[in-house]
């Protein structure tokens, strides 16, 4: 059963890899704070990181920005934030995240969303997206939301790489991990300039 288990992860990842290919991401289309529609498709060929958060969270969404906002300087910092890499933080609480709601979210944690996109749209919409990730939200008598705390690493391909909680979200492993899955990507674009061109008979 094991070895069926590593078999199975293995499968489409390069031999030198260290990241596992955990499955295929799930798409989404959902509104960001500018009242652009964004897709994960649109973000092909860029590595990502996706996470949920939702803007009166007091607890680990916080932490989880803030941990991000370490994640994205030590990006910043390699050279390849923006360029090779981008953000998606989906709210847990659509029914009252809204686009305003969010963009003051961004605001006070001074993050630029054109590289880091809040998300939220019509609840129906957001909530399948939120089971298409396995995130399940659950409300208290307060209005407090129990949730996990995930932040998925997806690769250039769309294949989730790796999933964190804030105890394993630190900027350098989350960039030797960016690192690995980009690096992926240009040893295939080599690969395929490289390959014979294939003559029918």
């Amino acid at each position: 059963m094991f070895l069926l288990l590593l078999m199975a992860m293995k499968i489409g990842v390069p031999e030198a890899s260290t990241l596992a290919d955990i499955g295929a991401a799930a798409d989404f289309k959902l509104v960001d704070t500018n009242g652009h529609e964004i897709s994960l498709e649109s973000f092909r060929g860029k590595a990502v990181l996706v996470s949920f958060v939702y803007t009166t969270c007091t607890g680990t969404c916080p932490m989880t920005t803030l941990a991000l906002t370490r994640v994205r300087d030590k990006l910043e910092k390699a050279g390849i934030w923006g360029e090779g890499v981008e953000f998606v933080s989906i709210t847990l609480d659509p029914d009252r995240d809204d686009v305003e709601a969010l963009k003051r979210y961004a605001e006070m944690y001074k993050i630029d969303t054109s590289r880091w996109h809040f998300l939220s749209g019509d609840p129906a919409e957001v909530k399948k997206s939120l089971a298409d990730w396995g995130m399940w939200v659950k409300r208290d008598r307060t209005g407090v939301l129990d949730h996990p705390s995930r932040v998925f690493l997806v690769d250039p391909r769309g294949r989730i790489r790796e999933i964190y909680n804030l105890e394993f979200l630190k900027p350098a492993w989350v960039v030797d991990d960016v690192r690995t899955v980009l690096g992926e990507k240009s040893n295939r674009s080599t690969d395929e300039k490289n390959r014979p061109a294939r003559i029918d008979r």
